[in-house]
């Protein structure tokens, strides 16, 4: 027997509040980055490259989930600022290796405070098991969806 809300299957209502999660935080964080002078993609392109420096384009494109023309031409006006150095990748010429510079680093570090906050923001007053579950729960899928054939 399939549960229901009031929106609907419980698997419509689950996609519905995932989506709406995060367009608020992605709008939220939009507007944490406005002093900054930085964007969503840029600021997703120097997470993963906090996560994994230096890191080949295809990568960060997995890891960013940026269509090709957005991701280079967030890599290119992180490179005119400073905050990533590009160079070819020893393995293959015609792929380029992003690394992310100290300058980089240090405009990160101003930036996350801000961002945490709106992160903070939004599981206030969520039970710490809840979140634990939640996480589980969200890597699971996210391990589905990039196994999935369905593209």
């Amino acid at each position: 027997m399939e549960t229901k809300t009031e929106n609907g299957p419980v698997e419509v209502a689950t996609a519905y509040y995932l989506r709406q999660v995060a367009e608020r935080l992605s709008i939220s964080l939009a507007q944490a980055l406005k002093p900054f002078g930085t964007n969503r993609s840029a600021y997703r392109v120097l997470i993963a490259l906090a996560r994994q420096n230096p890191s080949s384009m295809r990568d960060l494109g997995e890891a960013t989930l940026l269509v090709p023309s957005t991701l280079s031409r967030t890599v290119d006006l992180l490179r005119q600022t400073q905050s990533v150095h590009c160079e070819p990748d020893e393995g293959d010429a015609r792929a380029l290796r992003v690394t992310m510079t100290a300058k980089g680093e240090q405009h990160l570090a101003e930036i996350l405070p801000s961002a945490a906050a709106q992160y903070q923001w939004a599981i206030q007053d969520i039970d710490a098991k809840d979140l634990e579950a939640m996480h589980r729960t969200l890597k699971k899928m996210l391990s589905n969806l990039k196994k999935s054939p369905i593209k």
